[in-house]
């Protein structure tokens, strides 16, 4: 992973911006399903994770050594220590059932399959359980969300062309 991009994640993450973290955790997961770089995945989790993470305010001032550590590991590209660091302050806290590094597996893995991977390549890439992503694909839209124009669009355009 290049430095400019390192560098990035590590100013969304010190500045607590939620909105980038969630953006970046798309961009290196839609990055993954087509490379499928298990870096790109380590980093979509991670900031995922923070994203979780400054989202419930109580947590910013007790995750402070957590950023610390994993800003230092970020640049040594130590991705699955900072998930394992994750994990232990998840403990520690109690942010989220069932975990939120596995929470964020699950979610990478969900749209990784909706970029069009299996799911079962899906859970392998995302280090996720297949039936955890197929239940939870299933409890989504993912694969019932259709990209492209609306149908009004396409109305507009063939009239257009029509004219």
């Amino acid at each position: 992973m290049d430095e400019d991009t390192r560098n990035k994640v590590k100013a969304a993450i010190y500045d607590a911006d939620i909105i980038k973290l969630r953006e970046l955790a798309g961009y290196f997961t839609d990055e993954a399903a087509i490379n499928q770089e298990k870096q790109e995945i380590l980093l979509a989790q991670i900031t995922y994770c923070y994203n979780k993470i400054f989202s419930k305010i109580h947590l910013k001032d007790k995750a402070q050594e957590l950023i610390q550590t994993t800003v230092k590991k970020i640049d040594e590209q130590k991705y699955e220590s900072i998930l394992k660091d994750i994990q232990e302050f998840d403990e520690t806290h109690g942010l989220f059932h069932g975990g939120l590094v596995g929470k964020a597996r699950i979610k990478i893995g969900s749209r990784l399959y909706s970029q069009g991977l299996s799911i079962g390549q899906a859970a392998e890439l995302s280090d996720a359980n297949v039936g955890d992503v197929q239940e939870y694909v299933g409890d989504t839209k993912y694969h019932e969300k259709m990209q492209g124009i609306s149908l009004e669009e396409r109305l507009r355009i063939a009239r257009d062309i029509l004219k």
